[in-house]
C-alpha cells in the first residue's frame, strides 16, 4: 500500500510538473519573431556589402585625388621654373 501511495504521489509530480504547451498566440508571435530576425539578418548581411563596396570606392576615388594633387604640384612647379 506504500509503495501504491509513493507511485501515486510520484506520477501526479510529474503530471503536474510536466511540459506546458504554448498556446497559439505564442506561436504566432515566436514565427513573426522568426521573420522578423531573418528580415534584420539579411538587411544586415545586405548593409555590409553595400559598406564594403563604399570603402572600396572611397580608397578609390583618395588615389585619384592624391595622382591629381601631385598633378597640379607638377604643374605649379613647372610654371614657377618658368
Amino acid at each position: 500500500m506504500k509503495i501504491f501511495i509513493a507511485y501515486l504521489c510520484l506520477v501526479i509530480l510529474i503530471i503536474g510538473c510536466g511540459p506546458k504547451l504554448a498556446s497559439q498566440e505564442t506561436y504566432d508571435r515566436l514565427t513573426e519573431a522568426k521573420i522578423a530576425c531573418r528580415s534584420a539578418e539579411l538587411r544586415a548581411k545586405n548593409l555590409e556589402a553595400e559598406r564594403m563596396r563604399l570603402e572600396e570606392e572611397l580608397a578609390s576615388k583618395q588615389e585619384i585625388l592624391e595622382s591629381l594633387k601631385r598633378q597640379l604640384q607638377e604643374l605649379k612647379e613647372e610654371t614657377e621654373g618658368k
